[in-house]
């Protein structure tokens, strides 16, 4: 990890992370075991009462990383150093009890066809995974997708697939 970033163990609960923004202010990110995301932002001289807090899902935090790195909306950085590897985005979304895309295969979705991302992977919530999913394999509730695509292609697969 960067010196900028520290990192805990939180038995019981999960992982802790700790990072400092260019201010000198600080962002606390709990991942709870169960997937829950706690987010407490405290001020640069300041160690008690956070500034703000906000509480994520595994889904709604992987949309944040989306943001934050640049998925949504491309940074000039960004955008030269993906000129670089080709514009690749790899992310992970999940399959929610209302997500669109449960019970439903990757080919009657038409994934690739509809949104021009891959998946490359599948993580169910039984801890069991598949590498290069065939196309009739289906969607179920808890499965963790690792998609790769371009960056811009990431919106329309969230909508189609997760909602």
């Amino acid at each position: 990890m960067s010196s900028d970033i520290t990192e805990h163990d939180l038995p019981g609960i999960g992982r802790s992370y700790t990072v400092s923004g260019t201010d000198g202010s600080r962002v606390h990110v709990v991942l709870h075991h169960s997937g829950r995301r706690d987010l407490y932002v405290l001020a640069a001289d300041e160690d008690d009462d956070p500034l703000a807090t906000a509480t994520f899902s595994d889904d709604q935090a992987r949309r944040l990383g989306s943001i934050l790195s640049g998925a949504y909306f491309k940074p000039l950085a960004v955008a030269q150093v993906e000129a670089v590897i080709g514009g690749l985005l790899i992310d992970w979304a999940t399959i929610r009890a209302d997500s669109p895309g449960l019970e439903h295969s990757i080919e009657a979705l038409e994934i690739r066809r509809m949104t021009r991302m891959t998946v490359a992977a599948i993580v169910h919530a039984d801890g069991s995974s598949i590498v290069a999913p065939e196309p009739r394999e289906v969607l179920r509730l808890g499965d963790q997708l690792v998609v790769v695509g371009r960056p811009e292609d990431l919106p329309a697969f969230l909508q189609l697939v997760i909602g």
